[in-house]
C-alpha cells in the first residue's frame, strides 16, 4: 500500500468506513437471501417455529451447520452428535479467523469478538480482497460488511420461515444449491484478482486431489478440514521458500 493509499484511510471517518463495508456486502446480498430462504423454509418443513428458526439463524449464523442441525434433528441424533456436526462443520472458521488475525493487532478485545463472530465464509472472502488491495481491515469497515451480512441472514431465515408453506418442498430444496454457487463465484473473483496465483492454485489442486483420495476414508467435514489445511500448509511451504516477494496481504501494512 502506497503512503498516499495509507494516509487517505486515515483521514476516512468510522461512519463512512461503516458506509464502505455495507457497499462491499452488496454483491452478496442475493445469495444470503436466496440460501437464508431455503434455510428457513426446510426449517418450517421440519417441525420448527417461525422463532425457533429466527432464533437458531441468529445464534448459530452458519448456512451449512444450520441445514446439517435440521437434518440431525429430524435423524433423532443425540445433543453429543449434534454438537460434534455443528463443530466439523464450523471448524474451517478456526482457519479463516487465524488468517485474518494479524489485522486485529492493537484491537480491542470487543472489536476481536465482533469480528470473529460474525464472520462468514462470504465476508472472508471480501474481506480478503481488501487486505490484498489495501492492506488493513479496519474495524468500522468490517462492522459494515458483517452486520448488513447478519441482518440479511436473519431477514431471508424469517420469510422463508413464514412462506415456506405456501411454497413446494422441491422449490425450497433446490435454493440451497446457491450455496455452491456463490462460493465458487467468490473463490474464481480472489484467484483472479491475486498476485499470488501460482501458490493459490497450488493450494487448490493439492486440496482437491486430498478430497478425492479420502472421499471415502472420512466424513466429509472431516476430509474438507484436512484438505484445506495441507492445501494451505504446501502453498506456506513454497512461499516460504520463494523469498521474491517481500510483502505479504498476511500482514498489515504500518
Amino acid at each position: 500500500m502506497t503512503t498516499r493509499q495509507h494516509t487517505l484511510q486515515q483521514t476516512i471517518s468510522p461512519q463512512d468506513g461503516f458506509r464502505a463495508g455495507v457497499i462491499a456486502c452488496l454483491p452478496t446480498v442475493l445469495g444470503y437471501w436466496s440460501i437464508g430462504f431455503a434455510a428457513g423454509g426446510i426449517g418450517t418443513l421440519s417441525g420448527f417455529s417461525i422463532v425457533e428458526i429466527v432464533a437458531l439463524a441468529a445464534l448459530l449464523y452458519a448456512g451449512s451447520a444450520q441445514f446439517l442441525f435440521y437434518s440431525l434433528v429430524l435423524a433423532n441424533a443425540g445433543e453429543f452428535a449434534l454438537v460434534l456436526g455443528m463443530l466439523l462443520v464450523n471448524a474451517r472458521y478456526l482457519l479463516m479467523s487465524s488468517s485474518l488475525a494479524p489485522f486485529f493487532q492493537g484491537k480491542g478485545v470487543w472489536e476481536k469478538l465482533i469480528g470473529g463472530a460474525l464472520l462468514t465464509d462470504e465476508t472472508f472472502g471480501i474481506a480478503v480482497q481488501r487486505a490484498k488491495a489495501c492492506g488493513d481491515l479496519p474495524f468500522p469497515w468490517l462492522l459494515g460488511l458483517n452486520s448488513i451480512a447478519y441482518l440479511n441472514w436473519i431477514a431471508a431465515n424469517l420469510v422463508g420461515a413464514m412462506l415456506a408453506q405456501h411454497l413446494p418442498e422441491a422449490m425450497i430444496n433446490s435454493l440451497s444449491f446457491s450455496l455452491t454457487a456463490m462460493f465458487v463465484g467468490l473463490l474464481l473473483l480472489t484467484y483472479f484478482s491475486s498476485r499470488t496465483r501460482g501458490l493459490e492454485l497450488v493450494a487448490i489442486v493439492v486440496a482437491a486431489g486430498v478430497v478425492v483420495a479420502a472421499f471415502h476414508l472420512a466424513p466429509p467435514n472431516v476430509t474438507l478440514l484436512v484438505a484445506t489445511m495441507l492445501g494451505a500448509l504446501v502453498s506456506a511451504i513454497l512461499s516460504f521458500r520463494n523469498r521474491q516477494r517481500t510483502h505479504s496481504w498476511l500482514h498489515p501494512s504500518p
